[in-house]
């Protein structure tokens, strides 16, 4: 299981359903959408800057791509990017090893 965090930014549209009722919770409608799909939701926060929404799940691409996917399409966020965290040292170490045996074309 992989940790992603999804940052996004509210439409119009959502923007005008808050300002129409401020008080509705907003991560309900996230949370069921990952209890739907066996995505483990592990926080949903709001922004000041360029992005509104920053939400936090654990899960499998496939199942976080889905939401991003419908999340689009239901119209309520836009430019709406998913980022899977992942072990920096382990990845770099493996750049390391493979650098001692590639070689640049012509050499």
């Amino acid at each position: 299981m992989s940790k992603f965090y999804v940052i996004g930014k509210a439409s119009p549209e959502l923007l005008k359903k808050m300002h129409s009722d401020p008080a509705a919770d907003r991560s309900a409608v996230m949370k069921s959408m990952c209890d739907s799909l066996g995505v483990k939701a592990v926080s949903y926060e709001w922004l000041r800057g360029r992005f509104d929404v920053l939400f936090c799940v654990e899960g499998d691409y496939e199942s976080v791509l889905a939401m991003k996917v419908t999340v689009l399409n239901s119209g309520m966020m836009s430019d709406l990017m998913v980022h899977e965290v992942f072990d920096y040292n382990s990845a770099f170490k493996k750049a390391a090893d493979v650098s001692k045996s590639y070689k640049k074309p012509g050499e």
